[in-house]
């Protein structure tokens, strides 16, 4: 099974600028460490998540294939077709007309490799139709 990736849209050249607080100071993972309550300035998030606002895009992600590198049914990818592509990335792309995200591993052959051991990964040969929309930039999950 491909898992299904669904278009949103580029990223418009015209998007108003969303600043968020911006503690400074990491939060930890493990045991509690309070950083006083102090705000160290603001974070745009669509410059933070969007460079190159004419050539992303955001696709929303269905199925399970790439559990394990942490993107999950349901989350949205922002993609950046103006990126180079490099062996080991994941990318967005379209495999005999249809859209899929995997790990793309550049080599004899170049294969495109899920991040669930429950999928098989998809040789890229001759015969097969592939257009590498572009790198994986970011993941978007909402919990609420």
């Amino acid at each position: 099974m491909i898992d299904k990736v669904t278009k949103i849209g580029p990223a418009s050249d015209n998007h108003s600028h969303i600043e968020l607080p911006l503690a400074q100071e990491s939060i930890q993972a493990g045991f509690p460490h309070p950083n006083g309550g102090y705000i160290d300035g603001n974070l745009d998030v669509n410059e933070f998540l969007v460079t190159s606002p004419s050539s992303t895009y955001i696709y929303r992600v269905s199925g399970d294939s790439m559990c394990e590198a942490g993107i999950m049914h349901g989350d949205y990818v922002l993609v950046d077709s103006s990126r180079t592509v490099n062996s080991g990335d994941i990318v967005v792309a379209s495999v005999d007309d249809e859209f899929t995200i995997k790990k793309i591993i550049f080599g004899k052959p170049n294969r495109l490799v899920p991040c669930n051991k429950e999928y098989s990964q998809i040789e890229i040969n001759e015969n097969t139709r592939v257009v590498i929309i572009g790198p994986v930039i970011s993941v978007v999950r909402k919990y609420h």
